[in-house]
């Protein structure tokens, strides 16, 4: 018999507290600097399951845990030295949002990793045996708790309350904690979304077909990706079912040519190049090298031949490298501040802010102009982004549209048509999708369907 799996490290807590430390120094992406974590040695998947969920929680409800622990100490946690927050933090998540974790493992080990400090050890066990006698306390139940009660940073929960107000910024502020499912995209060329569901049921997954999008299935189970059924052949792509809309609402058709101005890591891509078929091409631009190898390994893992990745800025390539410009769809998924994705991506309510809202809403701009003359007349540009902020959403439309009278919205009818009809709801009178907010477990995202003029 082989031995059991070996925890890589000093296990699941020192890992989290590691990628946790990193997180409060700076920028991080969790979910790269975990997955580094568990390249280094062998790990058991229980122990993985709870660094990520650790990692993850304390991400996620930062502000929650930090209003609490205020409240316990007497001292704003920012203030504290990092290693102490960090530590805190992570006892505090155990005990206040995890059920499986007894309180005294809870205390015992996050006490353990202040080593040999005895000072920060008194310390953390006094604030945590606290915190396991008395709770964590509550915050606000009005509109002046809705940062600390959802996990938003102050300046957010304030902006989102002066802008949608009490109810639609509860909404958003609901979808930010939440993480959304895991949802496959599945290649229905080459497997029926049943007998992939059927593959990975037998795989110990729970799977429920999409409500929202026929096809679309979602996956629930501690397997990671890359094990599940038919990920090694190419049968599906990891996808948010509001990710997929965008997509669809592009609307290309078979032998078209399409421009994907911001192309990885792929999804948008791969699911144009199924739509337009082997007569027709998607011409796929990303400028970063580290994100252009993620975008073809994609495409060689799900066979996808009528894609042609070009390297550079989409706003600034010239007619050698798009020699067959302009294109029946161009989409541009462009950078933007990623508010609509915090579900997904916790970590970025850390470090956001509003001055990277308005840079976003620059070079989306930028980007807009740009791409107008990729399009040809009577083709469709979709603008799109994952979030739901004014600057870069209906106030970037409105701009670009002041600026090129040559372009027009698509009717909400005719957007409509090229969505299934459980979709329709997200679409905006004046015919923009938008999920941000949405109670359907989706991401937050935005897509303006324009066309341009024949004529």
């Amino acid at each position: 018999m082989s031995p059991p799996p070996r925890t890589s490290g000093a296990g699941p807590r020192r890992a989290a507290f590691a990628v946790l430390y990193r997180l409060d120094r700076g920028p991080l992406d969790l979910g790269a600097a975990l997955d580094r974590t568990f390249a280094e040695g062998t790990w058991d998947p229980r122990d993985r399951r709870l660094a990520a969920e650790l990692a993850y929680g304390v991400a996620r409800w930062r502000f929650r845990l930090d209003f609490g622990l205020k409240a316990v100490t007497g001292r704003r946690v920012k203030d504290l030295d990092r290693r102490a927050r960090t530590l805190l933090r992570l006892g505090a998540y155990q005990l206040a949002f995890t059920t499986r974790i007894p309180a005294a493992a809870a205390v015992d080990e996050t006490v353990r990793l202040a080593g040999r400090d005895a000072a920060l050890k008194g310390f953390l066990n006094g604030v945590l045996r606290t915190l396991a006698r008395e709770g964590l306390p509550e915050s606000p139940s009005g509109p002046e708790g809705l940062g600390p009660r959802l996990g938003l940073p102050d300046w957010l929960a304030r902006r989102w309350l002066a802008t949608y107000g009490p109810e639609g910024a509860e909404a958003r502020g609901r979808q930010a904690a939440q993480p959304p499912p895991l949802t496959l995209r599945v290649e229905t060329a080459r497997v029926t979304p049943e007998a992939l569901a059927e593959r990975l049921a037998q795989a110990g997954t729970t799977v429920t077909p999409s409500a929202v999008l026929p096809g679309a299935l979602r996956v629930a189970g501690d397997v990671p990706v890359p094990n599940l059924p038919g990920y090694a052949e190419g049968l599906f792509y990891v996808q948010d079912e509001a990710s997929q809309l965008v997509g669809l609402l592009a609307d290309a058709r078979p032998g078209e040519r399409v421009l994907d101005a911001c192309a990885a890591p792929g999804g948008k891509t791969t699911q144009l190049a199924a739509r337009v078929g082997p007569e027709g091409e998607v011409v796929a631009v990303e400028r970063d090298p580290g994100r252009r190898r993620r975008l073809t390994g994609n495409l060689e893992r799900l066979q996808v031949k009528n894609v042609r990745v070009v390297a550079g800025d989409a706003a600034g390539l010239g007619p050698d490298a798009l020699p067959d410009a302009p294109f029946d769809r161009v989409l541009l998924d462009a950078p933007c501040s990623g508010l609509g994705v915090l579900g997904r991506h916790p970590e970025g309510r850390w470090w956001k802010d509003a001055d990277g809202i308005a840079a976003c809403a620059r070079e989306q701009g930028r980007l807009l102009l740009a791409l107008a003359d990729r399009v040809r007349p009577g083709g469709r540009l979709v603008y799109a982004v994952c979030t739901g902020e004014p600057e870069e959403t209906t106030q970037a439309v409105a701009a670009f549209l002041s600026a090129r009278p040559d372009f027009a919205p698509v009717p909400r009818d005719e957007a409509a048509a090229a969505l299934p009809a459980p979709a329709a709801r997200w679409l905006t009178a004046a015919g923009h999708l938008d999920t941000a907010g949405n109670d359907a477990g989706m991401d937050g995202f935005f897509a303006a369907c324009l066309t341009r003029k024949s004529g």
